[in-house]
């Protein structure tokens, strides 16, 4: 398969308060259930995607790097073809087209199809082994489920389905059936005083005796250490929704610091609300993270325990327009209880995810001492809708507050004192405004979360440097709103996107009624202030209020009506501000649409009948926009896309998948109404014919890059693979581009279909545009040569090489496409039907062949051990990021310098500093992302892995090095290094075998051997053994004594800044 360049991949875990990008974390699976299944630990396993994963489907997709995904079918699914899609910010989904209908219908939740997400956030397949969801009706009671917890909240239960049982098919007919059902993947929900309190105007509300006495304030988070002094007596209920063996208290170190911002005791760092209660609901694990279904369950029991406000400190950053299951949750316990969901906007400063995008929850972003917003904080408009989030702001950044005993974030973050530690988050801001609504709420006991909510808001301090898509209504001001007698019916006015052109549309308009809780009549001036896409103000008449004054008499309310006219000539774009009502401030917005088309797309099967299965993209190439189909839309769908140049792409498929004509058009201009029709029978077929007739397909790849605004080089596109090309159609396009723009790739594999003598890795690009022609003749003298052996470890094994499956030992004879860089592998298992297994499972750097001479590469020829090939960028076998480290070693790499591999083993990996363990994973070589301690240190890496093979049955490898902090967003391989040795095939215990040694350098630095031991009783006993160096080359002359099977090696090697490793190998190669 060709292989494309490979971006680090170092395992990284959840992350709390800003300035940090650790993802993921173990499961949170709630309490337990009789007939529940204990939850799987999921550990995240990547900064960038690479590594195995199931799909829900059962189908097995291997990512590495930006090469096209290797997908190997369930059985029964051999004929379903697959996309893989480029998403625009740089995100790939893979999604088998039987799925496609039910993800585009909402019914099946696209996240468990974003592999590189899936991979990052830990539901590899060296993770866990099954796939956490949340389903709704019967699908939780199909085949393969396990039900875990009911989440009443949501209409759904959490359920877990093992990745080797057969779910899809169960869970597919019940998504068919009628009645809306539907399958969410179980997300992944992470954590996201000094001067803080006094800022807020806490300090007036106390003279006034308002303290939160009375009020109950739930903290759903890592659990809280109640034997704090700032928090003894504050929590009145507890429990824990992770299973964690510390229970409900605090490791983690965030919940702690989170529940002392809002009712600590310190005389220094004094909480908001210092009398208020706690109930404290542990829903992130000790690790820090949870998923989307102990978080529901944390909900309502905080919900329906008494709560007045809920703190929710976490999240995640996939946006959200409000529709997700957090965000839903949010909303339906809201309607039934009353309490005030306050929920960080979270720390990617980007657009706002789940559950902050929930309409009825009070979102909190964070601004530092000087009132400006920190660039962490997420922010709007909402996805899909651009409605006003977050909502307010509130302090976030250098926050001090209660340290929990021991836990992770006092080692990582500065402490103040012994009792107190220094963070910065939307976490931080968030409670800020909790124990701000807890004081409003002691204040106000008849009040519920609607009306606490623009009360909040209606008072806040804004800054006026900042849109109300940053600040929302500005940062929460306690000392006025306790002050004020006067709130709005709404806290703020979305009034979303407004279809051009706009000569013809209606005014819009929406009443805000104004409540007076005071002894005395209130008089209001009543305008609105908005400004445009330009920055300056609105035009007149665009925005308007009525009446322009308002009297509210004494306990009584009176209405005014704000009309939002987007008729009014004026740029197109994003309009936002504040309507005023005397001090109260009320933010309002709208978007004008930029001027944009009706695309009518006509999808015909087939059948010559009207198709639901397909699936469309606009992507702007100068203007980032996207266009995609809406869930409602069947088989006619007209979409709204901006004047302009787009990018095209489509296909229409059958039901289950097996066929597919797929269409790309490299420069659609939008400049009118148009319309598109695209007949599944008009695509034409696709391929390569070769010299040998008897050739079938083993892999087919094809697909549309395309350049655009959104990042540049093939910055977009989609791929399809499957095992072969049978049903698959392609239209020519229509348009062009310049050659430099778009590439349609067309990639064959084909070999004989039993017992392959020969191989072709065939590739095509067509620049520019799609080709009319499609099927192309290729003759063998024009394709390079490569003679390949392959070898196995033990007796009675297969290999299966891109396709080609064969008892081992055998040869190939290979056909490439010259000038193409290619990245090979090979599979050694006793089951060919079941590669799973494995006995060794090797890749190759990428290499290109040149015409005209015959290359040979050798597979599988001992010794097995630790390798780190320079390509992969070194940061995926071992990097840092910050204070985070991870490893994927590949312990078991073949004799070939560009080879790395794998086996099938048991055993550890332990990282330790000065002695003390600091991680620990049981699997060899495979470590995610572990927390270390900040600063230049020496770390001692201990790998040790064992198996049921004769060569290489046991490999020990320690590693001594050095490591700094890192700065920055790359992650910075460690300087690890490994001996490889290449004794000859066939070796004789009659005279001394001359074995080759080299020497890998995970970061590039000059290495060298600096002790060699061998042993021939399985290391029982040693020998040192000399090496020589000559002509840059370094080998080996061991000799055996009499009688001799096999010989084991112990070796050291070092680089010039001493990081060192020690390396044992157990039969590294057998004697004839």
């Amino acid at each position: 398969m060709r292989k494309g360049r490979t971006r680090p991949a170092v395992a990284v875990l959840a992350v709390l308060v800003a300035g940090s990008s650790m993802l993921g974390g173990t499961a949170a699976a709630g309490e337990p259930q009789a007939d529940g299944p204990k939850p799987s630990a999921a550990k995240p396993e990547g900064l960038s995607a690479t590594g195995d994963i199931t799909l829900i489907t059962g189908d097995l997709v291997s990512l590495r790097g930006d090469q096209p995904a290797k997908i190997r079918p369930a059985k029964g699914r051999e004929n379903i073809k697959f996309i893989q899609r480029k998403e625009i910010n740089g995100d790939i989904t893979v999604l088998p087209l039987d799925a496609e209908a039910a993800v585009r219908s909402g019914e099946l939740d696209a996240r468990l199809f974003n592999v590189t997400q899936l991979l990052k956030n830990g539901y590899g397949d060296k993770a866990r082994s099954d796939i956490p969801l949340i389903v709704s009706g019967p699908v939780a009671l199909r085949s393969g489920a396990s039900n875990a917890r009911s989440l009443p909240s949501v209409g759904g239960t959490a359920v877990r389905v093992g990745k080797e049982t057969p779910y899809w098919s169960g869970a597919r007919n019940a998504l068919r059936a009628k009645g809306k059902q539907w399958i969410r993947l179980d997300g992944p929900v992470r954590a996201f005083l000094d001067k803080s309190v006094p800022q807020i105007g806490a300090p007036e509300a106390w003279k006034s005796g308002l303290t939160g006495k009375g009020t109950q304030v739930a903290v759903l988070d890592t659990g809280i250490d109640t034997a704090h002094d700032d928090l003894k007596d504050a929590v009145v209920a507890a429990k824990d929704f992770t299973e964690s063996a510390s229970g409900t208290t605090d490791k983690f170190g965030h919940g702690t610091h989170v529940a002392s911002i809002v009712t600590g005791e310190d005389d220094v760092y004094r909480g908001v609300a210092p009398d208020a209660k706690l109930l404290n609901g542990k829903v992130l694990d000790d690790d820090g993270g949870g998923y989307d279904s102990g978080i529901i369950a944390g909900m309502e029991w905080a919900a329906h325990s008494g709560a007045d406000v809920i703190n929710m400190s976490l999240g995640s950053d996939w946006p959200s327009d409000g529709t997700d299951v957090l965000s839903q949750a949010v909303d339906r316990l809201t309607a039934e209880t009353g309490s005030l969901f306050v929920l960080a906007a979270g720390n990617s400063g980007g657009t706002v995810g789940s559950p902050a995008a929930a309409e009825s929850g009070l979102t909190v972003g964070a601004v530092d001492h000087n009132e400006n917003l920190a660039e962490f904080s997420s922010r709007g408009p909402r996805w899909l809708d651009d409605a006003i989030k977050p909502d307010i702001t509130a302090p976030g950044v250098d926050i001090v507050a209660a340290k929990a005993k021991d836990s992770y974030l006092a080692g990582e973050y500065p402490n103040i004192g012994p009792d107190h530690l220094q963070l910065s988050g939307t976490s931080m801001a968030a409670p800020h405004t909790a124990g701000a609504a807890a004081i409003l709420a002691q204040q106000h006991p008849d009040w519920k979360a609607g009306e606490l909510k623009t009360a909040l808001m209606g008072t806040a301090k804004a800054n006026p440097k900042l849109s109300v898509f940053e600040q929302g209504a500005g940062r929460v001001d306690v000392a006025a709103v306790v002050k004020s007698t006067v709130r709005a019916s709404v806290g703020s006015i979305s009034n979303g996107i407004v279809q051009w052109p706009h000569n013809d549309d209606k005014p819009i308009s929406r009443e805000v009624t104004y409540f007076n809780s005071g002894t005395a009549p209130v008089a209001l001036d009543l305008s609105a202030s908005v400004q445009g896409p330009d920055g300056k103000a609105a035009p007149a008449g665009m925005f308007t209020v009525s009446p322009a004054t308002l009297t509210i008499p004494a306990g009584g309310h009176a209405t005014a009506t704000v009309t939002t006219n987007t008729a009014v000539p004026g740029a197109d774009g994003r309009y936002s501000g504040v309507v005023t009502a005397g001090s109260l401030r009320t933010p309002i917005a709208v978007t004008r649409e930029v001027e944009s088309y009706d695309v009518k797309l006509n999808y015909i099967g087939f059948d010559g009948k009207p198709s639901a299965n397909y699936f469309f993209r606009f992507v702007g190439i100068e203007l980032p926009t996207v266009t995609v189909p809406k869930e409602s839309d069947g088989s006619s769908v007209t979409a709204r896309v901006a004047k302009g140049k787009h990018y095209f792409e489509t296909y229409v498929a059958t039901e289950d998948g097996s066929q597919s004509t797929n269409y790309a058009e490299p420069t659609y201009v939008v400049d009118g109404p148009s319309s598109l029709t695209i007949d599944a029978r008009a695509g034409k077929p696709i391929g390569f014919q070769v010299d040998k007739t008897d050739a079938v397909s083993t892999t087919a790849v094809y697909g549309f890059l395309r350049d655009t605004v959104w990042g540049g080089d093939e910055s977009t596109g989609v791929t399809y693979i499957g095992n072969n090309f049978e049903g698959t159609y392609v239209l020519p396009s229509r348009t062009t581009s310049p050659p430099a723009e778009f590439r349609f790739l067309m990639l064959e594999v084909k070999a004989a279909p039993t017992n392959s003598p020969y191989l072709y890795q065939l590739e095509r690009n067509d620049l520019g545009k799609v080709p009319s022609t499609l099927v192309h003749r290729v003759r063998d003298s024009s394709l390079a040569r490569v003679r390949s052996t392959h070898t196995g470890s033990k007796p009675g094994t297969y290999g299966i090489r891109e396709g080609v499956v064969r008892p081992l030992p055998f040869t190939l004879d290979e056909y490439y496409t010259p000038g193409v860089e290619w990245s090979q592998s090979f599979t050694e298992t006793t089951d060919p039907s079941d590669d799973r297994g494995f006995a060794n499972q090797f890749t190759s750097t990428p290499k290109s062949y040149k015409l005209g001479r015959v290359v040979t590469e050798r597979w599988g020829l001992p010794v097995f051990g630790p390798a780190f090939p320079t390509y992969r960028g070194s940061a995926d076998a071992a990097g840092r990021l910050g204070n985070l480290m991870g490893f994927d070693i590949a312990l078991h790499s073949d004799q070939d310098p560009g080879h790395y591999g794998y086996s099938m083993t048991a055993g550890s990996t332990v990282l330790s500093k000065d002695g003390k363990e600091i991680a620990r994973e049981e699997f060899p070589g495979y470590l995610p992302g572990s927390p270390v301690p900040a600063g230049p240190a020496t770390y001692k890496l201990h790998v040790e892995g064992t198996r049921d093979n004769p060569l290489s049955s046991s490999i020990t490898a320690d590693w001594t090095f050095h490591s700094d902090t890192v700065t920055g967003t790359d992650v910075v391989p460690l300087p690890l290094v490994a001996v490889r040795f290449a004794p000859p095939a066939g070796a004789s215990a009659k005279i001394p075998t001359l074995v080759p040694i080299t020497l890998d350098s995970n970061t590039g630095a000059r290495t060298r051997l600096t002790s060699l031991a061998v042993s021939h009783d399985g290391g029982t006993t040693w020998q040192s053994t000399k090496f020589y160096t000559a002509a840059g080359k370094t080998f080996a002359l061991v000799k055996h004594p009499a009688g001799a099977k096999a010989v084991s090696l112990k070796a050291t090697a070092t680089d010039a800044s001493g990081n060192k490793v020690d390396q044992t190998t157990i039969n590294a190669f057998l004697l004839k």
